[in-house]
């Protein structure tokens, strides 16, 4: 459990996994250089299961994972938030159905979605073309992520067996940033099937602070998941495996993207390179193809963005395009 600047939540946090119904365990907590109470609070912890270190200075979310898992003893390894709350059988639940699945390398579940004040507003449900399936494979999630993004594997949740972990090397920061625990799940998904358990069995954190919110505000670069995606289609030739459909839906997500970029590119007084963007042109064969609410509304929010641009200054309609855009942010995919 990586920490860095959570002394608000992380007591919660620590007790839902030291009230685990599994016994068997050990909490790795890792405080990144805090500069807050959090290495108070983690100090303050007397259960002999929990192991605490710090970081003097601030190494990132990713490279403190990766020492994590080279201090875990156990032969099973999960990965889990410090800021979100685990319901008490989670552990078991994990444990038991990697037991049960020798030929599964890393198994995930659902989650709820909860507000800073500890209200549950929503959650994930396991896609209904994977319904019923023991495990899946990289030929069954490659395409699903091409056409729906990451809505498949929720990164709270995680759990892997010790030598899958190992042979998939670690985490990298450095080359994805935020997406690194995306091209983690598919190195493993290349080498072995997955499980998702159809349970909401995590309550994950959604407000200001979260790190995808900092991430996403004002961004203009492209998002990390095309950089991870792009790699493999080219690697392992998947270019010559998807259906048009599937590349049309590829193409509606990086349009989305660069929509979301224009704008803040606007936002940040640059209308000029908020134009250039817009002059990718929108997916229409995605529409054509698969018509959805979703398309239709990146199409007025494109046709309001082209608006602005020309109007400029237009405050109202920033202060619109500002709203619109983010507020689709605000729930994770």
């Amino acid at each position: 459990m990586p920490a860095y600047n959570v002394a608000h939540v992380l007591g919660a946090a620590l007790a839902s996994v030291l009230a685990q119904t599994y016994k068997k365990i050990e909490v790795i907590l890792i405080d990144d250089g805090s500069t807050d109470g959090t290495h108070e609070v983690a100090r303050s912890i007397t259960d002999e299961r929990v192991r605490c270190w710090r970081n003097m200075k601030n190494l990132g979310e990713f490279q403190t994972m990766n020492k994590a898992v080279s201090l875990a003893r156990g032969d099973l390894v999960a990965i889990y938030h410090s800021d979100d709350v685990y319901e008490p059988t989670i552990v078991q639940k994990e444990v038991t159905y990697l037991l049960a699945h020798p030929e599964v390398g890393a198994l995930f579940c659902m989650d709820h979605f909860m507000d800073d004040m500890g209200h549950i507003f929503g959650g994930t449900n396991l896609p209904a073309e994977f319904l019923g399936r023991e495990s899946l494979r990289y030929e069954d999630v490659f395409p699903f992520l091409v056409r729906h993004k990451n809505v498949l594997f929720r990164c709270p949740t995680f759990m892997a067996r010790r030598e899958v972990l190992d042979a998939a090397g670690p985490y990298d920061g450095d080359r994805y940033s935020i997406a690194a625990d995306l091209d983690m799940w598919i190195r493993i998904v290349r080498q072995c099937p997955v499980g998702i358990l159809n349970e909401r069995l995590v309550r994950y954190r959604v407000g200001k602070g979260q790190y995808s919110t900092r991430y996403n505000y004002l961004r203009t670069e492209p998002e990390q998941f095309f950089l991870i995606m792009d790699r493999y289609l080219t690697e392992d030739a998947w270019q010559s495996k998807l259906s048009r459909t599937d590349l049309s839906e590829y193409a509606f997500h990086r349009c989305d993207d660069e929509t979301f970029r224009a704008i803040n590119w606007l936002l940040k007084g640059d209308p000029a390179r908020a134009a250039e963007l817009l002059r990718h042109g929108y997916t229409w064969g995605a529409l054509r193809r698969m018509p959805t609410l979703r398309k239709i509304r990146l199409l007025a929010l494109r046709f309001l963005l082209w608006l602005a641009v020309q109007l400029r200054p237009a405050g109202w309609l920033k202060r619109l395009l500002h709203h619109l855009a983010y507020r689709r942010r605000s729930v994770p995919c």
